[in-house]
């Protein structure tokens, strides 16, 4: 799915940055560039740590739980494989005969 690039929110525009125009930086003979205070900043190196944090922890979850998912499943296809075999054998030596069956449920 393509993103259109309309679609992605300017920084500037959620944090009413004012930003020099293009007439007024051809005038001054440089590059567009954000007139920031330290409070600003401040503010704008918070919210990307916690954003960046946020995100860290989601994928970290989602991750968690994949990994829970797998093991589990593993385990569960262990005991199915191997549980039967290991009730025929303890039953075998209990009773001190063969076990009639094959172990597999009905």
């Amino acid at each position: 799915m393509a993103i259109d690039d309309n679609d992605i929110p300017v920084l500037t525009d959620s944090l009413d940055i004012p930003v020099l125009t293009e007439a007024a930086d051809l005038a001054l003979g440089s590059s567009p560039t954000l007139m920031l205070d330290e409070h600003q900043i401040n503010e704008l190196r918070i919210r990307l740590t916690d954003s960046a944090h946020g995100l860290m922890e989601r994928l970290l979850y989602s991750a968690i739980r994949e990994m829970e998912n797998a093991l589990l499943e593993d385990l569960t296809n262990h005991l199915r494989d191997e549980l039967p075999e290991i009730i025929d054998t303890i039953l075998q030596e209990h009773l001190g005969k063969p076990v009639q069956g094959t172990g597999e449920p009905d």
